[in-house]
């Protein structure tokens, strides 16, 4: 019974919804997109459409996905549905950038190819308000967030005079703006994947241009130990890196708003993310401390290209003193839990963790001693209390030298 409840696990939406009693060929969040997405690490199981996964995934970001194929469930990333980084605003998109306004959720409705309401004029509309017209379209597309009793006055005036306008029901219009944006959230979600394709077309085809290793042979077996010959397998014949199945969704150099990607390190394995950086005057060269606020350690201040999470780094030195963990074993599970089937194919930062986990742990001893300010600090400042050394005015009397001076 166990067994047969974990293979039900692995079925499809359509399946999934027989077992329920449930039509699942919608999705059942908000009965406009298609349900081909699930999470792995949300309670909730239930498949869901690439809006409603982007949108549940805001802050959750760390979260493994998965999508459904036809057949399978293949192994997703969230940089698939859209899912990007906002630094310098703690995790809000920075109000002055373009790349943000453009392309943050998704919900933008600027610049949309849809006509969503090709009756009413938008530009009387915004007057009426005295806003702009992206102002107004801004604001739309944030309703669709909002259930219709927790948007702003604001919203809902919006929407009413919509409505009004054009004689269709409250109801009605937030259905049609749902599957607008639901349409648009599928379309730039086939777009990233497209970019991805070609990325690792072009990734492969340079790994094969580059010449080939000699191939050294190591621990030659006996002639006798050998067997049967079609029992050996040869080294040459086994598939180099560069025709691994592509079992991890390889991120393209850059999403479509132009927003540079990068590899975080958590505690579930490597992930990859575009991060839309601040564009506010006096934060262009900050960016490491825009990550830091973010409880993101960057592994270099110049270039970055990879962070650590704070809690990957805590978990780190947990399993170090306790789990007597050594950094090469705690980076190959990580490798592991990122693709189980070849942990290769998974980023190698085994470097990077090396050095970020010494500078982190100089830092916690550096917060715990209060040493904030002082770059030379002198030998033992440092040193733990230990309450067996022997120490003048704690385990020894004043005048212990007297004392064993006197009786030695």
């Amino acid at each position: 019974m166990y067994l047969q409840r974990i293979l039900a696990m692995k079925g499809g939406p359509q399946s999934r919804g027989a077992d329920v009693g449930q039509d699942l060929t919608v999705c059942p969040r908000c009965h406009v997109g298609r349900p081909v997405w699930r999470c792995l690490d949300c309670t909730e199981k239930t498949a869901v459409c690439v809006l409603c996964c982007r949108n549940d995934h805001k802050l959750d970001v760390f979260h493994r996905i998965e999508k459904w194929n036809g057949r399978f469930y293949q192994r997703g990333a969230l940089w698939q549905v859209g899912a990007k980084i906002y630094a310098g605003h703690h995790g809000s998109p920075c109000p002055r950038s373009a790349a943000a306004l453009s392309s943050q959720s998704g919900n933008s409705l600027a610049g949309r190819r849809y006509e969503i309401l090709p009756i009413v004029d938008l530009s009387e509309i915004a007057a009426a308000f005295r806003k702009t017209h992206m102002e107004l379209l801004q604001i739309i597309s944030d309703c669709i967030d909002h259930p219709l009793g927790l948007m702003t006055e604001l919203e809902q005036n919006v929407l009413n005079a919509i409505a009004l306008r054009s004689g269709v029901h409250i109801l009605d219009l937030m259905k049609r703006l749902k599957a607008a944006v639901a349409v648009e959230a599928e379309e730039e979600a086939n777009e990233l994947q497209d970019e991805s394709d070609r990325a690792t077309v072009a990734a492969e085809q340079h790994q094969q241009d580059l010449p080939a290793e000699p191939h050294v042979p190591l621990d030659i077996p006996l002639e006798d130990d050998l067997g049967n010959d079609n029992e050996w397998e040869d080294e040459d014949r086994r598939p180099s890196k560069a025709h691994l199945a592509r079992f991890i969704p390889r991120p393209p150099p850059r999403d479509g708003a132009g927003n540079p990607f990068l590899t975080i390190v958590h505690t579930n394995g490597f992930h990859s993310l575009p991060v839309v950086w601040c564009a506010c005057a006096g934060h262009q060269e900050d960016r490491d401390l825009q990550l830091l606020d973010l409880r993101l350690y960057p592994s270099s201040y110049d270039q970055i290209g990879t962070v650590f999470t704070f809690t990957l780094l805590d978990d780190h030195r947990y399993e170090y003193l306790e789990c007597k963990t050594s950094r090469y074993q705690y980076h190959n599970k990580l490798r592991r839990m990122t693709c189980p089937e070849q942990p290769d194919a998974s980023p190698n930062r085994y470097a990077e963790l090396g050095r970020v986990s010494r500078q982190w742990r100089n830092l916690k001893y550096r917060r715990w001693f209060w040493l904030l300010n002082s770059l030379n600090v002198q030998r033992g400042a440092m040193a733990l209390f230990c309450a067996a050394c022997p120490q003048p005015g704690v385990n020894l009397p004043p005048d212990w030298e007297q004392l064993y001076l006197r009786n030695p």
